[in-house]
């Protein structure tokens, strides 16, 4: 096992050059021991985990297995440290770029594992040190792909001249038994080597996520033996291996990819993972948005039954010629990417039975310059669920709002849809905005990775199964009567725009007894703007900011600023007057101001006078717009991605219950009452917590006395 660490794999480790790790040195953070053969400086792993932990990351690198041990199976966390091991080997020899250690590292895994299928313990080229020359490395990986002409895309007949990073490596993979690994190991190796660099090719290409791709290929359940499956943009094929697990025959995996290096990749991370049959074609010029007779060679011609796919959507394609054989391209200059994938894959699938689950950018639902994109959809495909993804799904290398889209093909168009349509929201996919797993305590006191598309795919599957009424946490059914409804009024196919939250308010204004007013026609809307740096930057403001406004609750804080922090417009708010977020909505920002004094707050709110107290609290107004009933009404009419808003026309028009001011001032009171109670359990928690902190500390206390006094 090993038990220390050269400068270059703690340095890759932590993140830090080799400059930092000597002035830790200096400071006393992190000492090294020297070599006792060759005097380089190492590094304790005992005293490396620390340091680990204090930065957050809560996998280590350091559990090593026997060659021949199947107890120790290599997991995502132990994969991403053994690639960071990999890839510091060719840094600290010669160098070169993060796409040509990728291909590298990818060859030397497939040896590995075609050594481990192949040899014996006393044959191995990697578990005998005797065995680990260039040359027999080199001669192993010859005889790896000698049987598979795919494999030599682009000359890739031998290992990098590099013998000094080929031998370390051979040494560091000797520990592992790679034939055991749970996760696919080259498409952690491609993001693990891409994931701190945002230089992408101009093909848009990023890594998806794992818990994305067992998500998509479980959500198609291909489940039938001679099932076709299709990936059109396939990257390092993570769709397609993992497609596999369903019992799939290879031959029946497709994958097409614009970019040599990857299709290679691909196609070998195929055959590592008992792909052998599948085909993965490399198209130059328009890939597989191109109409050569190469796109159609080696596709069945009765189309496909399933494609899963995450096609680059954030590049325009501007082939005129091509573009003009698109219904969604003629007459255009370009057109998105992402766009001319969808429909390409439509008409790939087979008719009536075709399923295709795609990742595109939310503009595809719900923005006006691609209402032709959603009235192709609705005339080819079944919509059968829309499952919205959170913003951190593809940083660090993109910030966008997307979704997964499931459709089924029609058998002809404009065929009338007669399904209800399944709508999901995750909020985490076990990953942080940095690309790191994102993990979560478990019931047993374990980290587990904090996702949810495992709950959204329990409730997928139960809406597979006839449970057409449920709403979760994350999920609700749109009923096809109400679907179509919502789509003769606003060509959209959102998640917001299809919430239940608006049927409910819809229904409960029906139901009040009260007469219903127009908050524009009760309140009156204050626009004094200024500029505080413009106007006096060295004065002290009162200012509140939206993250000074509590989320639901009313609560909110005015900052003292000098007028040169703020450097964009602002709104007077005076005591008695409500402020509204437009910014987020779903947050609930709102609050009235109990201030004697005028303050100042962010141009993403509005700001009410009432003139009519006699007849309206406004405090009651502020509960409603916190309410479900107000965003039941807005939530299909909110617009943006990233930092979605409601406009002022929309909330101008939403309708209040108005109530006798004594029926108000009841609702108030009690509303009081609950946030009074509210703020008690949270004061008690913070006490509890409190408490629990310093059992801790007496326990460590008595600990270090016990110590001493055994010393003594």
């Amino acid at each position: 096992m090993k038990k220390s660490l050269n400068v270059g794999e703690v340095a890759e480790l932590l993140g830090v050059t080799k400059t930092t790790l000597r002035n830790w040195d200096k400071a006393g953070k992190l000492v090294p021991q020297r070599n006792t053969v060759n005097g380089y400086r190492e590094y304790s792993i005992e005293d490396v985990k620390p340091i680990l932990e204090e930065s957050g990351v809560q996998y280590l690198p350091f559990d090593s297995t026997e060659y021949t041990s199947g107890n120790d199976d290599l997991d995502i966390k132990k994969i991403r440290s053994l690639i960071k091991r990999m890839s510091a080997a060719f840094r600290n020899s010669s160098g070169g770029g993060l796409m040509e250690r990728f291909e590298e590292i990818t060859k030397l895994i497939y040896t590995k594992i075609y050594d481990e299928k192949h040899n014996d313990i006393n044959s191995s080229v990697f578990f005998n040190e005797s065995n680990r020359s260039y040359d027999k490395i080199n001669g192993l990986y010859k005889s790896a792909i000698s049987n598979y002409k795919n494999l030599l895309l682009n000359g890739r007949g031998q290992l990098s001249n590099d013998k000094t990073a080929v031998e370390e490596i051979a040494r560091v993979l000797s520990e592992y038994n790679l034939s055991k690994a749970k996760a696919d190991i080259k498409g952690v190796a491609y993001e693990e080597l891409i994931r701190n660099t945002f230089e992408k090719s101009e093909n848009q290409q990023f890594f998806t996520p794992r818990s994305v791709v067992e998500f998509m290929i479980d959500l198609i359940s291909p489940n039938d033996f001679s099932k076709t499956i299709c990936d059109p943009a396939c990257g390092s094929g993570g769709f397609l291996i993992d497609a596999l697990k369903y019992g799939v025959d290879s031959k029946n995996l497709f994958g097409i990819e614009i970019d040599k290096r990857m299709a290679w990749v691909a196609q070998m991370n195929l055959q590592i993972h008992e792909g052998e049959n599948a085909v993965v074609k490399y198209l130059e010029g328009d890939g597989a948005l191109g109409f050569g007779k190469e796109v159609e060679a080696d596709l069945p011609k009765n189309g496909f039954d399933c494609i899963v796919t995450n096609p680059p959507f954030g590049s325009d394609f501007t082939n005129k010629v091509s573009l003009s054989k698109y219904e969604l391209g003629k007459g255009r200059a370009n057109r998105r990417r992402g766009v001319l994938f969808l429909e390409r894959c439509i008409h790939w699938l087979k008719p009536k039975t075709g399923l295709l689950a795609i990742i595109i950018d939310d503009s595809i639902l719900n923005g006006s310059a691609n209402e032709d994109v959603r009235k192709l959809i609705s005339e080819l495909c079944e919509i059968q669920a829309v499952i919205s993804l959170p913003e951190s799904t593809f940083k660090p290398y993109a910030s966008v709002e997307t979704s997964i889209l499931l459709l089924k093909r029609k058998s002809k168009r404009n065929q009338k849809s007669s399904n209800d349509v399944f709508y999901s929201k995750a909020d985490k996919v076990g990953r942080k905005p940095n690309g790191d797993p994102l993990f979560k305590r478990g019931t047993n006191g374990k980290l587990i990775l904090d996702n949810d598309l495992e709950g959204i795919l329990k409730d997928f599957n139960a809406f597979k199964s006839g449970n057409k009424e449920f709403i979760s946490k994350h999920s609700f059914i749109c009923h096809k009567t109400r679907f179509q409804k919502n789509l003769v009024s606003s060509n959209r196919i959102d998640y917001l725009f299809h919430h239940p939250s608006r049927d409910n308010a819809e229904k409960l204004l029906s139901q009040s007894v009260f007469p219903i007013r127009k908050l524009k026609d009760l309140v009156i809307r204050r626009n004094d703007s200024l500029v505080p740096n413009l106007i006096d930057p060295l004065s002290i403001w009162r200012y509140v900011g939206l993250a000074n406004i509590e989320a639901n609750t009313g609560v909110y804080d005015v900052m003292e600023v000098f007028g040169n922090q703020v450097k964009s417009s602002v709104g007077l708010f005076k005591k008695g007057e409500l402020v509204f977020s437009k910014l987020r909505p779903e947050l609930r920002k709102v609050f009235v101001s109990v201030d004697e004094e005028d303050a100042y707050v962010s141009s993403e709110c509005f700001v009410f006078q009432n003139p009519n107290p006699e007849i309206l609290n406004i405090e009651y107004l502020a509960f409603l717009l916190r309410s479900d009933l107000v965003y039941g009404q807005i939530v299909f009419q909110i617009s943006g991605t990233g930092r979605p808003r409601i406009n002022i026309n929309a909330i101008q028009n939403i309708n209040v219950p108005l109530p006798p001011i004594s029926v108000q001032n009841e609702i108030v009171e009690s509303h009081k009452k609950a946030h009074k109670a509210y703020l008690t359990h949270i004061n008690k928690s913070i006490l509890e917590l409190e408490k629990a902190s310093e059992v801790l500390r007496n326990a460590e206390l008595r600990a270090k006395e016990a110590i001493c006094q055994n010393l003594s």
